[in-house]
């Protein structure tokens, strides 16, 4: 049925029926003590199990109590029996003999000799001689059953008072005996047996709750007490209350193992707590611009304290050693040559893997630390700072003495170690980045004084060498020369900076245009040919005649002059350079590629880095400033550069610029509408 509630977009839940006895249980679950809960089930299976013991036993003592009566009974009917045959002409005597029988036995009522051919006349002797009478003693039906040569036996209730009836013929089946046995013995043994069950389970539900709230006083609720008051002390203070059973070994009780595992991962939460505070502690000393000496000390003091260690020292690049002391602050100035051999070896491996490692005393047992993996608690962790391209440092932090190094320490560690790093390198990033806008003011200035005596020396030296000035001799002409070329190498130079500072400084002018490149690939090739066969280099192109990028055709010229040059330059004698065009009107690839020395892998970079030093043997030919210059052009004409290199087998480089039909060049060009149709 569609009602109000669904037609404006409610929907209304069914009512499950069911759940209407959720909230009592839940309530009960609640408000019912843990106590009771357990102990009152105890109760009600002690009760019926004690109950249902005791009257299982009442039943068996029962029927143990009338099968004794039963071959009393049936003893007595024949004793009865065998003397009515020895006396059988004197009935009193045999009465006086059946009341002998019965006085012996208090439990019998009365015994009777019935003569079942006479009806009328039935009792022929009574151990009650005055109660004999001549009215019929047994029914019909039993008559029958005795007159068949069985025994019977069967209760009856007689003046309130439970009997049993025996009824046993006597020889010839001409006559019966017949024995009442009170049954009142019998039914008090049950009553004493069930009293006796009763109190028995009493008696066990008594004990039982007494033991089981000893057990759940000592052993259940006071643990779970003192854990519940930890969690509520942490979370009011993140203040960690250590357990008892956290210091143990794992046990086979789950609470008691409950209770431990708590123990470690509060201590775990507040170590949490602690490395949080040191890391934001130690970013708000960065952001203010502490010294990098103060940083580093503080970084090692909180470290310290925050995972309780005895020390925990900062191994630098250059080997020196600062240290904190278990006493806190206490700074320490020593170098690496002086550490432990096994201190020493730990953070060279370190350094070298860029992996924190993990050790226990005197360097036993050494492995890489795993987030996450198990049983990684040791004496000492080596956590190496982030650096480019090695790291700048090791942190050592070493354990007290009978101590360990938790995982969520060594997981600080490592956290501090990543802030102090980046602070670090921010640090001497910003003050090589001061140093070089000093250096680069100072460049620009020289470079532009330089320029005017650089000119004047060229034209005075073409005129040597071209003999306006005077004819020279061989050996003049050769001093001249190399004048000459050095006045070339440094205008050069001087120019290049030029260019890179006026990039960087935006002043550089960059006129995009459609640029064919095949041309223009051709041209540097043919101006780079002699010096290629002057090493025995070969220069091949795959250049498509279609490809055009939209880029500045001088600055494109220089970078393609910087990227083959430098490939000639670095590939040895018989090796080979290849310029590849790839592209078409969104954008444009150019790749040089070479099969030269290549580049180191720890000098990769510092390739577009002014005046770097790729070749760590000092053997670099150059200004340094070619491929810095040559990314700031690509960049400047809306490109980007990239580069794969490996050490010995060469190097590829990889020029985009945009097309005819980039993303970039559309928006560039329908803004210059625009602006077009705005000015008119």
């Amino acid at each position: 049925m569609i009602v109000a509630d669904r037609r404006e977009g409610g929907i209304l839940p069914e009512v499950d029926k069911r759940s209407a006895y959720a909230p009592f249980w839940r309530s009960l679950d609640r408000n019912v003590p843990l106590g009771p809960k357990l102990i009152v089930p105890v109760i009600l299976v002690t009760l019926l199990g004690t109950g249902g013991f005791g009257f299982v036993e009442a039943i068996r003592t029962n029927n143990a109590v009338e099968a004794a009566y039963v071959e009393s009974a049936t003893a007595n009917a024949r004793a009865a029996s065998n003397a009515f045959y020895s006396t059988i002409s004197d009935p009193p005597a045999v009465s006086q003999y059946l009341a002998d029988l019965a006085s012996a036995d208090p439990n019998i009522r009365g015994i009777w000799i019935v003569n079942l051919v006479l009806p009328d006349a039935q009792v022929v002797a009574s151990s009650r001689p005055a109660e004999i009478v001549s009215k019929p003693l047994l029914s019909d039906q039993e008559i029958l059953v005795v007159e068949s040569g069985q025994t019977t036996h069967e209760k009856q209730t007689i003046a309130g008072e439970p009997m049993l009836e025996t009824i046993v013929p006597v020889k010839g089946n001409a006559y019966a005996v017949v024995v009442e046995t009170s049954l009142k013995a019998e039914s008090e043994t049950l009553t004493t047996t069930l009293i006796s069950a009763a109190a028995v389970a009493l008696l066990t539900c008594l004990l039982e709750v007494t033991a089981l709230a000893m057990i759940l006083e000592t052993g259940v609720l006071r643990r779970i007490r003192r854990v519940g008051k930890a969690v509520d002390a942490f979370g009011r203070g993140m203040r960690h209350d250590r357990l008892s059973e956290g210091s143990e070994p794992e046990g086979r009780d789950a609470l008691f193992n409950l209770a431990r595992n708590m123990d470690h991962k509060l201590g775990e939460l507040s170590e949490r707590e602690r490395a949080g505070t040191v890391v934001s502690e130690l970013g708000l000393l960065a952001l203010q611009g502490a010294l990098p000496s103060d940083l580093t000390l503080k970084a090692l003091d909180i470290t310290r304290e925050a995972g309780d260690l005895e020390r925990c020292f900062l191994v630098d690049t250059s080997g020196a050693v600062t240290i904190v002391g278990s006493s806190g602050g206490a700074r320490a100035e020593t170098s690496a040559a002086k550490l432990p051999v096994w201190l020493g070896a730990l953070v060279r491996s370190a350094t070298q893997a860029r992996r924190p490692i993990l050790a226990d005393g005197f360097g036993q047992d050494c492995r890489y630390w795993e987030a996450g993996a198990a049983n990684v608690s040791a004496a000492a962790a080596f956590v190496p700072l982030a650096g480019t391209p090695n790291p700048i440092g090791v942190m050592v932090g070493v354990a007290r003495p009978g101590g360990h190094i938790s995982p969520v320490t060594v997981s600080m560690m490592e956290a501090v170690a990543t802030a102090l790093g980046e602070s670090l390198q921010r640090s001497e990033a910003e003050k090589a980045r001061h140093e070089s806008e000093a250096k680069s003011k100072a460049l620009s200035t020289v470079s532009h004084e330089m320029r005017n005596p650089l000119n004047a020396m060229l034209g005075f030296s073409n005129l040597l060498l071209t003999g306006a000035a005077g004819q020279l001799n061989e050996k003049q002409q050769s001093y001249v020369r190399r004048v000459d070329e050095a006045s070339n190498h440094l205008l050069r130079l001087v120019n290049d900076y030029l260019d890179l500072a006026r990039v960087m400084n935006g002043s550089l002018p960059v006129q995009p245009e459609a640029v064919v490149v095949g041309p223009e690939v051709q041209n540097v090739l043919d101006l780079l040919g002699p010096s290629a066969e002057a090493k025995n280099v070969s220069l091949h192109s795959e250049v498509p005649a279609e490809a055009t990028a939209r880029a500045d055709r001088l600055r494109l010229r220089q970078v393609l002059m910087n990227l083959v040059s430098n490939a000639i330059k670095f590939t040895p004698a018989r090796g080979h350079v290849r310029v590849e065009v790839a592209g078409g009107s969104n954008g444009v690839r150019i790749s040089v590629i070479d099969t030269g020395i290549g580049i180191p892998v720890d000098r990769q970079h510092l390739v577009f880095t002014e005046f770097a030093q790729l070749r760590p043997d000092g053997r670099n030919e150059g200004s340094g400033l070619g491929l810095a210059l040559t990314k700031r052009f690509v960049d400047a004409m809306g490109g980007f550069i990239r580069f794969t290199s490996s050490e010995g087998a060469g190097t590829i480089f990889d020029v985009w610029l945009p097309g005819e039909q980039s993303p970039r060049h559309s928006a560039e060009a329908a803004k210059a509408d625009e602006r077009t149709v705005g000015a008119a």
